[in-house]
C-alpha cells in the first residue's frame, strides 16, 4: 500500500476557501459567521420560511404570509403582533389552524440574543433579525426584533437601495412611488394617448369608414390635406362603433387627398 503523504497548503497573499458550510462536529472547521456569533453571544435559531409584515390572527393565519403560500410545517417569524408578547417563532399548521410556538422558543430564555434568517418572502425574504430584549416572561414581555446586518433598504425616490419593477396593474393606477417602470409597461399604460392614421380619398366615395381599432368612441377625429399647405379640412364625422370613424362629405375627395388622424 503506497503511502499517503502530506504536505503543508498555501493559499498565497489572496485565495481563500469559500461556500465553507457551519461546522457540525467539533472537528469540523468553523466558518466567520459562526466565530462572529460566538464572539457576539448570538444565538443563531434555524432559519424559518417567512416573516411577518403586519399582525398575524394567530388562531386563525391564512394561508399566506408576506405572499408566500405555507405548508404544514413551515417555521414562521412573527415580530410585527399589535401585542407584542405574542411575538416570536412559531410553525404553520394550517390556514384555520392555530399557529403554535416553535420548539426552539418555548420559553423566555430561548429569545435571549435569539437570531434567525427568512429564507422567502415578497418584503422580508433574505433577511435576518435578532431579539433584543431581556429578561423574557414567555407570554408576558414584549418580544423584539430588529433587522441585523446591513441589509439593503428598499430604494424611494430619497433613498438609495434595491428596487422592484412595476406591474402593469402599478403603472395603470400611477400611485407608486418606489418600483421601476419598464418601457414594456410604459408603452402598455392605460392613460397613454393612443392614435391611427389613415390616407383617403378615391374620387368617387362620398363616405369613408376609417377603422382605428381603438377600442373607444372617446376620440378626436382631424382631417387635412395630404399636399400642399397641409391645410385642415372639414367634414361630418360620426362614430358608428368603438373602432370605426365615419366621415361623411358633400363632395367625394380626390384619390389620397386627405389625411385622417384619430386620437384616443
Amino acid at each position: 500500500m503506497a503511502r499517503k503523504v502530506l504536505t503543508n497548503l498555501d493559499f498565497g497573499s489572496v485565495a481563500r476557501i469559500t461556500s465553507l458550510p457551519d461546522a457540525q462536529t467539533p472537528q469540523e472547521p468553523a466558518t466567520l459567521a459562526q466565530l462572529n456569533a460566538v464572539k457576539e453571544n448570538l444565538a443563531w435559531k434555524d432559519d424559518v420560511r417567512v416573516a411577518s409584515t403586519a399582525n398575524v390572527n394567530i388562531a386563525s393565519p391564512g394561508n399566506t404570509i408576506d405572499g408566500i403560500a405555507l405548508g404544514n410545517g413551515d417555521r414562521v417569524l412573527l415580530k410585527d403582533q399589535t401585542a407584542a408578547a405574542e411575538n416570536g417563532l412559531y410553525v404553520w399548521n394550517g390556514a384555520t389552524s392555530p399557529l403554535t410556538r416553535a420548539m426552539d422558543a418555548q420559553a423566555g430564555a430561548d429569545f435571549n440574543s435569539a437570531v434567525v434568517g427568512i429564507n422567502e418572502g415578497t418584503v422580508n425574504g433574505g433577511s435576518t433579525w435578532r431579539q433584543t430584549q431581556t429578561g423574557i416572561t414567555l407570554g408576558t414581555t414584549a418580544i423584539l426584533w430588529t433587522s441585523f446586518g446591513s441589509a439593503t433598504p428598499d430604494a424611494t425616490t430619497a433613498t438609495k437601495g434595491k428596487a422592484q419593477l412595476a406591474s402593469q396593474a402599478d403603472v395603470d393606477a400611477g400611485t407608486d412611488t418606489t418600483r421601476i417602470v419598464t418601457p414594456a409597461t410604459l408603452s402598455n399604460w392605460a392613460g397613454r394617448l393612443r392614435k391611427a392614421v389613415a390616407t383617403i380619398g378615391d374620387g368617387s366615395a362620398t363616405q369613408i369608414d376609417v377603422s382605428h381599432n381603438l377600442n373607444t368612441r372617446d376620440v378626436q377625429v382631424e382631417l387635412r390635406a395630404n399636399s400642399g399647405a397641409y391645410d385642415f379640412a372639414d367634414c361630418a364625422v360620426s362614430l358608428p362603433d368603438a373602432n370605426t370613424a365615419r366621415l361623411n362629405f358633400a363632395a367625394a375627395p380626390a384619390a389620397n387627398s386627405l389625411r385622417v388622424i384619430v386620437v384616443g
